[in-house]
């Protein structure tokens, strides 16, 4: 169960053989949590060509002692690289010659790229688009681009960051026979950096619960379907942004009171009102939507805009501050439908 609701197997490892068992698949940002769960449900239907590049060499390791009992290092299939480095990246691009990359790798903390925009511009933005137009040049035949629900009507740096790494997914590959999509949805359970992680703290070390507000709601997935989302939006024909089903929004006190009742102890709430860049309740949708083949998930098509890369290359924050006015303009500009 995904609190409250059954969780979407969408595709068996039959499935996954027939459609990537062929395939040489890069997953760019692996050692992270979405990442890594992708490569574990691929690892799980015994697809072989699977790569993992990360930046976090520490994430590179566990990953490869979960997958195979091995150091990264003993194996070919991890590259360390980051993805703000276009030479680097386009070396191991090369190396691999993938078909398939699934870009998982993105700054995701809400509040701290609050903090510091021109980290989340830096790897959200620039660095998809290192990604995305090396796939263009060195012959990938299919892009997904792990996105969020924040992307939508998006309020905070993440969610501008994200969206507009949506609308670069898009214009690199007007015109060209490369499949792409961008995938969106909700907070995963037991990833690194999630709210749950911080209220499993506080609930056992008796620390107060600091809840934005009473009502505020999410979206919530666990690991595996998150996996399995992306893999089922990346084998439909079309591009697009794909977006999961997830049924009704949870309110945050209900899974402070559900993990408090799992452990035994009564939670302490402390209620700090909405953070900067935090909704009160998260979007999915902010177009028009159509069915899919798969009746938990919906496709956008895109806007065809263009003129965002130009523009993003050519406007650079050099702080913080600059940053915020950039991102603000390139969403305001591109994102309306």
């Amino acid at each position: 169960m995904v609190v409250g609701r059954s969780e979407s197997e969408l595709l068996n490892n039959n499935d996954l053989q027939l459609i990537f068992g062929k395939s040489r698949i890069l997953i760019v940002g692996a050692g992270g949590s979405i990442g890594s769960a992708i490569a574990k449900r691929l690892t799980k239907a015994k697809i072989s060509e699977v790569f993992f590049l990360d930046r976090d060499e520490s994430g590179l390791h566990a990953l490869a002692l979960e997958l195979s009992d091995n150091s990264a290092s003993q194996s070919d299939s991890y590259f360390l690289a980051d993805i703000r480095d276009r030479q680097g990246l386009g070396n191991i691009i090369e190396t691999i010659k993938p078909q398939v990359v699934i870009h998982a790798a993105a700054l995701k903390h809400l509040t701290v790229l609050e903090k510091f925009p021109r980290e989340g511009f830096l790897t959200n933005i620039m660095g998809t688009l290192n990604v995305a137009e090396l796939c263009l040049e060195l012959g990938v035949q299919s892009f997904i681009n792990i996105s969020t629900d924040k992307a939508a009507n998006p309020v905070s740096i993440l969610g501008k960051t994200k969206k507009i790494a949506e609308l670069i997914s898009e214009e690199v590959f007007i015109g060209s026979s490369l499949k792409q999509c961008s995938v969106r949805f909700g907070n995963v359970f037991a990833s690194r950096g999630s709210v749950i992680e911080t209220f499993i703290h506080q609930l056992k070390n008796d620390i107060p619960v600091t809840i934005t507000d009473p009502e505020v709601s999410r979206f919530f997935m666990s690991q595996n379907e998150a996996a399995n989302l992306v893999l089922a939006a990346s084998s439909l024909p079309e591009s697009g942004i794909y977006i999961q089903n997830m049924g009704q929004q949870v309110k945050i006190i209900d899974i402070v009171n559900r993990i408090g009742n799992f452990l035994g102890v009564k939670p302490r709430i402390k209620i700090i009102g909405l953070q900067k860049g935090e909704k009160l309740h998260e979007e999915l949708f902010d177009g028009l939507f159509s069915s899919t083949k798969f009746n938990e998930i919906s496709r956008s098509e895109y806007s065809l805009k263009t003129g965002l890369l130009l523009e993003a290359k050519s406007n650079q924050p050099i702080n913080n501050s600059e940053s915020v006015q950039i991102i603000d303009s390139l969403v305001l500009k591109y994102s309306s439908k």
